[in-house]
């Protein structure tokens, strides 16, 4: 969330001058996000806190469009699943890595309660970059009985989770046939 903030206060700054309306608007979503994050943290500390999968899902679109990311959503009812918190991480940090490390303009997210598949153009290096969070997130998605997978594929960053348990429900097919 704080990458998040860094970025609406990079937007609002380039249209101090230009949009005073949208200043106002991006400056009122800040105060909110700030709001949310000092709660986040305190039930994270007191390990409260678990993601809500459709919140996600709205935050990262709002996000995305927000910097003009054109965003692409196939998302099946009822959502919200067992799996759904480590999925909702899955999106938050997939996102949050969209934001921070490519130039993407297109995004598709593809999301039933036990998958999650995000594609993004963009890509700034032909070459895997680092994963630190998405690492860790593998780790824990594979204890839980799952498996994270992340690639590039033809200029696209690709990032999919999906419960191994649960595996028999499929990605919808207008993302899944994306390149």
């Amino acid at each position: 969330t704080l990458h998040v903030i860094k970025l609406k206060i990079a937007l609002a700054q380039r249209l101090l001058h230009s949009d005073l309306a949208r200043v106002e608007e991006e400056l009122r979503e800040m105060y909110t996000l700030v709001g949310a994050t000092i709660s986040q943290t305190k039930e994270l500390a007191d390990g409260r806190q678990t993601l809500n999968l459709t919140a996600e899902l709205q935050n990262a679109t709002n996000l995305l469009e927000a910097v003009d990311i054109a965003v692409q959503v196939d998302c099946r009812p009822n959502t919200e699943t067992p799996a759904s918190g480590l999925l909702a991480q899955v999106l938050r940090e997939t996102t949050t890595n969209i934001l921070r490390h490519s130039r993407a303009t297109q995004v598709s997210i593809a999301l039933s309660g036990h998958h999650i598949t995000v594609h993004n153009d963009g890509v700034i290096d032909d070459r895997m970059p680092e994963l630190r969070g998405l690492a860790t997130l593998r780790r824990r998605i594979a204890d839980e009985g799952g498996s994270l997978t992340v690639e590039l594929v033809d200029g696209r960053f690709v990032t999919a989770a999906t419960f191994a348990a649960l595996a028999d429900e499929r990605m919808p097919a207008a993302i899944a046939e994306q390149p």
